[in-house]
């Protein structure tokens, strides 16, 4: 075997005892840093709700359901080649988002720092 070989073959050999070696300490650090994260919310009720609050407000916003939805008026009953059918939707109005950012950081803000 000449030296090349050996050197490549050790080169190769310590890569990948590097990497076994990260990807152990990753898992360890990552159920570390999740049971540190659980233990924190489920100590920090408020905490646990205002974040709550922002991840259901967030994916609103993503399906666009934070926006009003405006009822359809209903299709006259005289008109012919309707078929009767009405679609009539209730007219739901959206929380201002300023708002409840506001509300979450008066909420946040109110919260003793030593709790």
């Amino acid at each position: 075997m000449s030296f090349g070989e050996t050197y490549k073959h050790e080169t190769l050999q310590s890569r990948r005892d590097r990497s076994r070696r990260s990807m152990f300490w990753a898992r360890i650090l990552g159920i570390l840093l999740m049971l540190t994260i659980g233990a924190i919310l489920r100590s920090e009720p408020q905490l646990r709700q205002d974040l709550m609050d922002a991840g259901i407000n967030g994916i609103l916003k993503l399906t666009k359901r934070d926006q009003p939805q405006f009822a359809n008026a209903p299709l006259p009953t005289n008109t012919k080649g309707n078929g009767g059918i009405r679609i009539n939707r209730p007219v739901t109005e959206a929380p201002d988002s300023s708002a409840l950012a506001a509300q979450a950081g008066r909420r946040v803000a109110a919260r003793k720092v030593g709790d």
